[in-house]
């Protein structure tokens, strides 16, 4: 994928593709909100998978299918994996994959329906290119330069700060109480 991409992918997205059909949004919805927590997340447009497959900074575009989700995400297709990301899979297959299109990073791991990491990959090199597209067709059918036509829906996500420095505030104003002997 040497033209960079940001994918996380929960169950089998080469029966998804297979069988088409539309991207339900409202599950859409709920995925970026469970792999997002804490995050303020707002719909934009809908996108493609060709277009939006590495998207810009603060914003995720989702296909719930069937047979797999579909995720971009430049901070969630990170290895290693979040937390949530893991837990979100459940009993499906996970598959992330993560190259920069202009430094040659790639990270790439997939992981059984059980739980079982299968392979993991993480290197910083622009030699990365081909072994990208080859590992791409593998996990997915398709590289970034010919992913399928897929509806992808947009969500532009930003980190709240309020509760933390209210937290920080907090704190803070505890310390300078004076405490009880």
């Amino acid at each position: 994928m040497g033209a960079g991409a940001a994918l996380v992918v929960f169950g089998d997205v080469r029966a998804a593709v297979r069988a088409g059909g539309v991207p339900d949004r409202s599950a859409a919805e709920a995925v970026i909100r469970a792999l997002r927590p804490g995050c303020a997340i707002e719909p934009v447009a809908d996108g493609s998978l060709a277009d939006d497959i590495l998207p810009g900074e603060g914003f995720a575009y989702v296909a719930v299918l069937p047979e797999a989700t579909i995720v971009c995400d430049r901070e969630l297709a990170t290895v290693p994996v979040a937390e949530q990301v893991l837990e979100h899979a459940g009993d499906r297959p996970l598959a992330v994959f993560a190259q920069h299109p202009v430094a040659g990073g790639l990270a790439f791991a997939q992981w059984a329906a059980d739980g079982a990491l299968l392979r993991s990959h993480h290197a910083e090199s622009p030699e990365q290119h081909e072994l990208a597209d080859a590992v791409a067709v593998e996990m997915f059918g398709f590289t970034a330069q010919s992913p399928p036509g897929l509806v992808v829906h947009g969500f532009r996500w930003r980190r709240s700060e309020q509760p933390r420095l209210r937290a920080t505030t907090a704190s803070a104003e505890r310390s300078l109480i004076p405490q009880p002997d």
